[in-house]
């Protein structure tokens, strides 16, 4: 990724941070999360794989009476496939790493509870395994680190509560050099 792109993303980063002195002494009012569910690899490769668990935890404070902003890290295993060529097979891992800088909206009607958008730094892997002819497969390997965008909405009960279950769903993007990788996940998710 190029300076330029490191930049901006950290400017983003930033501007999803408290904006206000008086937000900072709101530490008491962090809240956070840990989701598990499904997640899928949906572009970026010719022939997409099942795809298999996904997970992610976070934290948030107080911006302003309905916003809120965090972190949140998570980690997609994406599945696999096996590939011919020739009279040789190689099997590939999908994986993806994500910490994402987030801004989370709260509307005060409806299912949906919370709706998240920020920047991401995501590391996307596809992992090689050839018992010979591994040169023949080489073009397969991914592992790269780029910037991306994450988006979240979240589906839970209204009300306080010390601890909400709810239904989160998922998509991040990874600004690959080559094809972008879209992400897409369904998680169970427990806010405290």
């Amino acid at each position: 990724m190029s300076r330029v792109g490191w930049r901006t993303l950290v400017a983003l980063a930033l501007l999803s941070l408290p904006a206000s002195a008086a937000a900072g002494a709101r530490w008491g009012e962090m809240s956070g999360h840990l989701s598990v569910g499904y997640g899928t690899l949906v572009t970026g490769v010719d022939e997409v794989p099942g795809g298999s668990i996904s997970m992610a935890a976070g934290f948030d404070l107080p911006v302003g009476p309905a916003l809120r902003a965090g972190f949140e890290v998570g980690y997609d295993l994406l599945g696999s496939r096996t590939v011919q060529e020739g009279s040789y097979f190689a099997s590939v891992d999908y994986s993806a790493f994500q910490a994402a800088a987030l801004l989370h909206w709260l509307p005060a009607r409806g299912p949906v509870r919370r709706v998240s958008l920020g920047p991401a730094l995501v590391g996307a892997h596809a992992d090689l395994s050839v018992t010979s002819g591994g040169a023949a497969f080489s073009y397969l390997a991914v592992q790269q680190t780029a910037g991306g965008v994450a988006a979240q909405v979240t589906l839970m009960p209204a009300g306080p509560a010390p601890v909400r279950l709810g239904l989160e769903l998922g998509a991040r993007t990874a600004f690959l050099a080559g094809d972008d990788w879209t992400v897409l996940s369904a998680r169970a998710t427990v806010h405290y």
